[in-house]
């Protein structure tokens, strides 16, 4: 999964637009969109990356943030990491935390532990989202944990959230479909989530956005 396979295989499987949403970090957003605007010089294909953080709450529910640049992002983060776990990685059970530049060179490693939740609100998350003009995009609502659903029990009503994310394995149970009328007012993003190169999807779904520009895409994830 580094910068440029990531880059190479988006664009083999006729993708237009992909999000870098790592957990509680965006350390390696900026070296992906480095590569995909190397790629558009060289070859005159684009694709356009939306810097983000999958956010781990302090009631566990992950929520994509995501953001038009990656100024944009690093600012959310500034304000995100005194909620950080201070717990170190441990390498033995989950790898190690690799940082690449947009080369796919290794510049560093991350010791903070990435897996582990944050301490800020789901509440507070939203507010530091939409501070920075990010979208905030409850993630994988259909899973049994880790989703505002299984941890909340409902999407709280006093929140402008115009998003909701539903996995592979939701679409495929017929989650979106079942759940029609209840989020009518919400857009469905129905995402790869990839964790693996292979995993990355082809050109399935669409947004309907009046350009093929980061501002757009997240004018209309807001």
């Amino acid at each position: 999964m580094t910068p440029n396979d990531i880059i190479g295989m988006a664009l083999l499987n006729g993708i237009d637009l992909i999000a870098v949403t790592d957990h509680n970090t965006i350390s390696n957003a900026n070296a992906v969109i480095k590569a995909a605007e190397a790629v558009k010089k060289k070859m005159n294909k684009e694709l356009v990356v939306l810097p983000g953080i999958e956010v781990s709450t302090s009631e566990e529910v992950h929520v994509l943030c995501l953001f038009s640049d990656i100024k944009s992002a690093q600012s959310f983060e500034e304000d995100l990491a005194p909620f950080y776990s201070t717990l170190s990685n441990r390498v033995s059970i989950f790898g190690s935390q690799i940082l690449l530049d947009e080369n796919d060179c290794v510049t560093g490693e991350m010791e903070r532990m990435l897996i582990a939740p944050t301490g800020v609100s789901f509440d507070t998350l939203h507010k530091l989202a939409h501070k920075h003009n990010g979208a905030f995009i409850p993630a994988h609502i259909d899973r049994d944990s880790f989703s505002v659903i299984s941890n909340l029990g409902f999407l709280p009503p006093h929140l402008q959230i115009n998003t909701i994310e539903i996995s592979h394995g939701g679409v495929e149970n017929g989650f979106d479909k079942q759940n029609a009328k209840l989020y009518a007012d919400k857009n469905m993003v129905f995402s790869s989530d990839a964790h693996q190169l292979w995993a990355i999807n082809e050109k399935t779904h669409f947004f309907m956005l009046p350009e093929l520009s980061a501002e757009a895409a997240i004018d209309f994830l807001r």
